[in-house]
């Protein structure tokens, strides 16, 4: 995932990362609606491009090191993973792929 958000930042594409929003919301949701994503904040990676100002959860350190060491990838595009139910992850190049994943 950090490969992802590190190669969206790389060619100046919004993160729109749903974490970032679920920050912003009162409570999580298991579904963001797309009146969610218009939520008029900083951390609404959907709506302004880059970094949001500060960090969204407390990350450990397998989650630092990846944000300082990358895997390298050509991938700009990620989704839990439904049909394995267990919290793992479809990688995709192109929106296309990505949406064929869903």
């Amino acid at each position: 995932i950090s490969s992802v958000l590190h190669n969206r930042l790389a060619i100046g594409m919004k993160l729109k990362c749903d974490a970032t929003v679920q920050y912003i919301l009162p409570e999580r949701k298991e579904v963001l609606t797309f009146e969610d994503l218009k939520i008029d904040s900083p951390y609404n990676t959907y709506l302004y491009p880059g970094l949001p100002p500060g960090p969204i959860s407390n990350p450990g350190l397998e989650a630092l090191m990846a944000a300082v060491e990358p895997a390298e990838s050509d991938y700009l595009y990620y989704r839990v993973d439904k049909k394995k139910n267990d919290g793992s992850h479809v990688f995709s190049r192109t929106y296309e792929e990505h949406k064929a994943a869903g």
